[in-house]
């Protein structure tokens, strides 16, 4: 049993909560508004409080089926996974069915299904192709964006060189696991190092740079099937 100090300091706790949800307040030109919808920015505990107020719902909604002898139900969701507010259901063609009945209805619930057999989801598009395998590229939502993003270091900044260069690095990295097909790697890259060269890099260190990562991180890239100086010269040979 709970004794008298636990219960007080859940007290407290709840307090706490309450404060960080029901006393959310923004000045804009000497004007106070409280925010009503949605939780404060930038706490710590913002993710955590997102996922147990959607978990709550989820699991609700799962046992009811189980203790209803539809069991059958729940296990259409298997290979249903969400990351903070962003669900991916695979195989589970009655999930739309279900969405509703699961999270409350003051949620808003957008579908980004592109077609039935692709969809986004967080920076990943994901797609069956003819023959039902899995292909995966980035997915970028800023590319619809009709004005330049400024990103990525400038060498013109007060930013050192070896660590701007190895930002190039990182980006390759991440394009590599991210991208299931080649194009689409050689693609991203292109538009990046575009970008780089615009923001004062040299190209033959960014070149020097592709080595290095093919050399560094040649397992991410084996994939692909290609020859270093292949490599080099696709994402090299920018407009």
């Amino acid at each position: 049993m709970l004794d008298e100090e636990c219960i007080q300091r859940g007290k407290v706790n709840l307090h706490i909560l309450e404060c960080f949800i029901y006393h959310i307040f923004v000045e804009f030109r000497c004007v106070v508004f409280q925010q009503t919808v949605g939780k404060r920015i930038g706490i710590y505990c913002d993710h955590s409080l997102a996922d147990l107020f959607l978990h709550h719902y989820e699991a609700d909604f799962l046992k009811n089926r189980i203790s209803s002898g539809r069991k059958y139900v729940a296990k259409t969701f298997n290979f249903t996974y969400r990351y903070i507010d962003d669900v991916l259901s695979l195989n589970n063609h009655s999930f739309s069915d279900y969405v509703n009945l699961i999270y409350p209805g003051e949620l808003e619930i957008k579908d980004t299904t592109d077609f039935i057999c692709s969809a986004s989801y967080l920076d990943l598009n994901l797609n069956f192709d003819t023959q039902e395998r899995l292909q995966v590229k980035l997915y970028d939502k800023r590319d619809d964006f009709n004005f330049p993003i400024v990103n990525f270091p400038f060498l013109c900044s007060n930013i050192p060189a070896s660590p701007a260069y190895g930002v190039f690095v990182s980006q390759l990295i991440r394009y590599g696991r991210a991208c299931s097909s080649y194009d689409d790697f050689v693609h991203r890259s292109r538009l990046l190092t575009s970008k780089l060269l615009t923001q004062g890099y040299c190209k033959p260190r960014l070149i020097k740079t592709i080595k290095r990562f093919y050399g560094r991180h040649h397992s991410i890239v084996n994939k692909y099937g290609v020859s270093v100086s292949k490599l080099v010269l696709d994402i090299s040979n920018t407009p």
